[in-house]
Parts: structure tokens; C-alpha cells; sequence
């Protein structure tokens, strides 16, 4: 029995790291505007909200109820958005390195680091909805991934303003 489990998890394993190459070849090969175009719309001026409700706290706290937050950010299919863009958008802030290399390399490690807390956000949003004795959380990782998704687009727009005004508005504007 032990061996059959180990069988079924080392090809669930190698399953999942065979499929990351594969995506990670994928966007490697990808040129500038091919990136910009797998940018999917995420409503900005919603998620803002929330993001800066979590990043700039007053005198009330809680402001956002956790309905209020699940619709601003779109609810599964927003975060499914948000995930897609997250590694778009650490492959758009690596295309700098070519006009500016320092600052780029430091603004795509603080991307790749905010899209990590993103990703683990996520996770334990996905996890806790399963588990509904945990739901209790989810406004809190909701918050987080909505306050790593702002910072990154915030980064990789104003990256792009200094770096690459030419570029700019098209990206700007898929956004």
C-alpha cells in the first residue's frame, strides 16, 4: 500500500513540476506585446479599495464588510485574474533589465516578492472555502492578495514611467 502511494505521488509531482516548466517556457518565449495581451481586465478602482483600506488604516478599521470585499475584488474569477496577471506582470517588469538594469532588477524582486504573497493569499483563500470553519480568515487573505496585486500594478506602472515612457501607456492602458 505504502508503495502505491509513493508511485501516486511521485507522478502527481513530477505531473506539476513538468506543467511549471511548461508555463514558464511559455512566458519566457513570449515577446513584449504578446505579455501585455495576456493581461486580463481587473476592475483597478474596486480593488484599490480594498487594498488601501489594508494598506492605510484610520480610526475605523473595519470599514469593508467581507461581501463588500469578495464583490470589489470579483470574487473567483477576479482572484483567477489577478494570479494570471501576477506572473504577467513579473515577466513585464523583467523586460526593463534591458533599458535600465539596476533599478529594474531591484523593482522585479519586490514584484516576484509581492506576487509570491499573492499566490500564498490566494491559496489560503482557496483552502479556507473548502474548510468552512476557517472562513473567518478569508476577508484577511483577501485584503493581502488585493494589497499585493495594487503594489505590484503600482511598481511595474511607474517602472515603466521612468524606464519606458514609450511603452507606458499601452501598458497603461491594459490596465
Amino acid at each position: 500500500m505504502a508503495f502505491v502511494i509513493f508511485v501516486a505521488l511521485s507522478i502527481a509531482v513530477t505531473a506539476v513540476i513538468f506543467c511549471a516548466q511548461r508555463r514558464a517556457r511559455t512566458l519566457a518565449s513570449d515577446d513584449w506585446e504578446t505579455l501585455v495581451s495576456r493581461l486580463q481586465p481587473v476592475s483597478f478602482n474596486s480593488l484599490e479599495t480594498v487594498a488601501l483600506d489594508h494598506l492605510q488604516p484610520n480610526g475605523h478599521q473595519v470599514t469593508l464588510e467581507t461581501s463588500d470585499i469578495w464583490t470589489l475584488m470579483g470574487g473567483m474569477e477576479g482572484l483567477a485574474k489577478m494570479e494570471n496577471n501576477a506572473e504577467v506582470m513579473v515577466r513585464l517588469a523583467a523586460y526593463v533589465r534591458v533599458w535600465n538594469f539596476e533599478e529594474a532588477m531591484i523593482v522585479s524582486e519586490r514584484i516576484r516578492y509581492d506576487a509570491v504573497l499573492l499566490k500564498r493569499a490566494l491559496l489560503r483563500i482557496r483552502f479556507q472555502m473548502v474548510f468552512s470553519k476557517y472562513r473567518l480568515h478569508v476577508p484577511f487573505h483577501m485584503q493581502q492578495a488585493a494589497s499585493s496585486y495594487y503594489l505590484m500594478t503600482r511598481r511595474l506602472l511607474a517602472l515603466y514611467e521612468t524606464n519606458q515612457y514609450v511603452l507606458y501607456p499601452r501598458l497603461a492602458e491594459a490596465f
